[in-house]
């Protein structure tokens, strides 16, 4: 998905957002904002993959804060949450017949720990409430039954954001138990309040997963700027199951085909793209 109208102000004000947690040196924020324009003015009338261009923006506004992951706090205070609601969300999930479903759509209620997107609230507070009220919404796209068959093959599981991570492992789990192997994919370094393998372990990924492997550091999938080992698996896996709007962004138009996108779609240009409403969740099959 090529950048939108929409992003560049969804960008500005997570880089913002990022500024402020970092420092109170206004200087410091000016400059960092300014070099967040600069790229953008470079890059937005290129029309290139919204995703990259913000690890671009962010890297850069990262250089200029001295900062390696401003976001630590709000990425623990998301773990957090997340584990104290996942016995919840587990006791619901075992007492359904479909438990597979079941550990989609917690998953991809999970995707809303997404702090920064613009006009989109992380709900902290009351997440068992927030938990219930969407799972009976349900899917907008439903999918499950396809990509279910695709995983008793070998699978890429690509992660998204911390906290939501945690209800990764829950569907991670139900895949290991039809699969060949399971290789889930975290970012390599941090960017944005996106899980890295610190997040993945603490969240118990490395005891339901094959393997564990980074996908070099960017927000989303760069094949590029893949680790070797990280794309011989995309290659040889029979689904990648893509998490999040980063991952749609990048893979939505990526040549590799069985990608299983579950994600909340939290914007007007994801949401418009895949040609569903803001606020739908989808588990949609490319």
């Amino acid at each position: 998905m090529r950048i939108a109208a929409k992003c560049p102000a969804c960008l500005l004000n997570r880089v913002y957002l990022e500024c402020k947690i970092a420092t109170n040196d206004q200087s410091k924020i000016e400059r960092a904002v300014g070099e967040a324009l600069k790229i953008l003015s470079e890059e937005y009338e290129k029309r290139g993959i919204n995703a990259l261009i913000a690890t671009k923006v962010h890297r850069r506004v990262y250089e200029v804060l001295g900062v390696e992951d401003p976001y630590k706090p709000l990425k623990d205070r998301a773990n957090a949450v997340a584990m104290k609601n996942l016995p919840f969300v587990e006791d619901f999930i075992s007492k359904l017949s479909d438990k597979f479903y079941g550990a989609v759509v917690a998953s991809i209620i999970g995707n809303a720990f997404d702090y920064g997107v613009l006009d989109h609230k992380v709900e902290e507070d009351n997440f068992k409430m927030y938990f219930l009220k969407m799972f009976a919404k349900g899917l907008t796209i439903d999918d499950t039954e396809e990509i279910k068959d695709l995983c008793r093959g070998k699978v890429v599981y690509v992660t998204d954001n911390a906290g939501e991570i945690f209800f990764d492992y829950l569907l991670i789990r139900e895949i290991k138990k039809i699969s060949e192997k399971v290789s889930v994919v975290v970012r390599g370094k941090p960017i944005l309040s996106d899980a890295t393998i610190e997040d993945a372990k603490l969240a118990g990924i490395d005891k339901v997963a094959d393997e564990i492997l980074p996908n070099g550091g960017e927000i989303g999938i760069d094949e590029e700027m893949l680790p070797e080992v990280t794309k011989s698996r995309i290659e040889e896996a029979d689904v990648i199951v893509a998490k999040g709007m980063a991952n749609y962004e990048c893979l939505s138009e990526s040549k590799w085909e069985n990608v299983a996108f579950l994600l909340t779609a939290k914007c007007e240009p994801v949401a418009r793209d895949i040609g569903v409403s803001v606020g739908s969740m989808v588990a949609m099959l490319k």
